[in-house]
């Protein structure tokens, strides 16, 4: 009997049983549809995760200068020689396009601009470089961001929201229009406005009816700090975001031997490095363990699936007795017997491990749906920051079919020997 008898007369089988067959496959069924489900959940979460870690901003590299011997400590001054600047920066930057960009903020002010109506508008200043726009999850919807030539050149540029947008004129646009923003009674910011950015929380309150909605002007960081009277960024901490495309380690390493080379001659402070990345993969390993965890337990299961695989095939054996021992009389080789009610369990488990990768997947997409649904009713703009993605385990979908050929394999054993022994004459005996 070849191989491909054996799987014509599986089925054969199974459709003359087809509700014992589907009760047998049962606990198999639920065993790797319980572990597809765990597994692709805690990989989407992984994947979420990330993704949440990256659109809050939490891809940062933070770059700090301190002391090179501890014994310094109370001894030796910090001084402006000593400090990070501007420069710093943007040279790495321009040696290394599109891998870092800068997301400070600097609060400036609280203010009132008033628009051609002399209607009054609050409103606060803050100074930024562009990164930090990604960071409070703003998208710039007309015109374009504050950039780092604004920064370089202290411009008088500013990005103003949708809803300050609407207030000041209406259904007009307020691209390219100068604003006055007047702090404390006086005007404390004259800026051209370049970009609008989306702010669809408050816009919403003023359409339902609140006029006097705030909103934040954002205008250059290095503008901000000429108004403050300084005239040169100095620091000793900053942290800077990474592009998500590039490896954060050999990012954090080029920032390393960029800050290395320019402290190299100062005796008492050198510049160091943090990863946020550090705080990403605990917690992803976190999710990976836990997974790992859930999935042993589910795949608890499949043992008892294959017991009753292994009970249903010891019934099958009695059932054909007459059957055997025909196919022995005609010659049939114990090989051929065995191999046969092997490749039967084998077609059960396979057939019911291929069931519960599709309810798997299935109660994966459900949750994950479930899930969007709940983020939204918890909070109108929580997906603006939150990117709920599922991801299907392949690795767990081929250990899976493994699995469940192997749980064939071993608990049909039994039975197929047992057919195998068979005495032929006892056999055709059998009622």
């Amino acid at each position: 009997m070849t191989f491909f008898e054996c799987i014509k007369m599986a089925f054969a089988s199974m459709k003359m049983n087809k509700m014992r067959s589907f009760l047998t496959m049962l606990g198999i069924i639920i065993g790797i549809s319980s572990v597809i489900t765990i597994s692709t959940i805690g990989k989407s979460l992984e994947k979420t995760v990330g993704g949440v870690m990256n659109s809050l901003g939490l891809n940062i590299i933070e770059i700090y200068v301190n002391y090179r011997e501890y014994d310094k400590y109370n001894h030796v001054e910090f001084t402006e020689n000593d400090a990070i600047t501007f420069e710093m920066l943007t040279d790495f930057m321009d040696k290394n396009p599109d891998r870092i960009e800068l997301s400070e903020a600097e609060a400036y002010a609280t203010g009132k601009v008033f628009n051609e109506d002399n209607k009054s508008i609050d409103t606060e200043v803050t100074g930024i470089y562009p990164g930090f726009m990604k960071i409070i999850n703003k998208n710039i919807i007309k015109g374009r961001n504050i950039s780092y030539r604004d920064n370089a050149e202290v411009k008088s540029t500013a990005i103003v929201s949708e809803v300050f947008e609407k207030q000041y004129c209406g259904n007009d646009s307020i691209i390219g229009k100068t604003i006055n923003v007047s702090c404390d009674g006086q005007t404390g910011v004259v800026a051209t406005v370049v970009g609008v950015y989306k702010d669809r929380k408050n816009l919403q309150q003023y359409e339902n009816g609140f006029t006097d909605v705030s909103t934040n002007i954002y205008i250059p960081y290095q503008t901000v700090n000429k108004l403050k009277g300084n005239h040169e960024y100095l620091t000793s901490w900053i942290e800077v975001r990474y592009n998500p495309d590039c490896d954060p380690y050999e990012t954090e390493a080029m920032l390393k031997k960029h800050f290395d080379k320019i402290y190299e001659n100062n005796e008492n402070f050198a510049a160091y490095t943090y990863n946020y990345a550090d705080d990403a993969k605990i917690i992803t390993v976190a999710i990976k363990l836990l997974s790992i965890a859930f999935s042993v337990i589910a795949a608890i299961s499949l043992i008892v699936g294959g017991v009753g695989v292994m009970n249903i095939m010891l019934v099958s054996v009695v059932e054909r007795t007459s059957e055997i021992g025909i196919r022995k009389a005609l010659g049939a080789k114990n090989s051929a017997i065995k191999r046969q009610f092997i490749t039967e369990a084998v077609i059960i488990c396979v057939t019911g491990g291929i069931i519960g990768i599709l309810f798997g997947l299935g109660g994966s997409y459900a949750i994950g749906e479930a899930a969007k649904m709940f983020a939204n009713s918890m909070a109108e703009n929580i997906t603006e920051s939150l990117t709920i993605t599922i991801q299907p385990s392949l690795t767990a979908i081929v250990i899976s079919v493994v699995c469940s050929v192997l749980i064939g394999v071993i608990f049909g054993s039994s039975p197929a020997k047992r057919a195998a022994k068979m005495n032929p004459i006892d056999a055709l005996r059998y009622e």
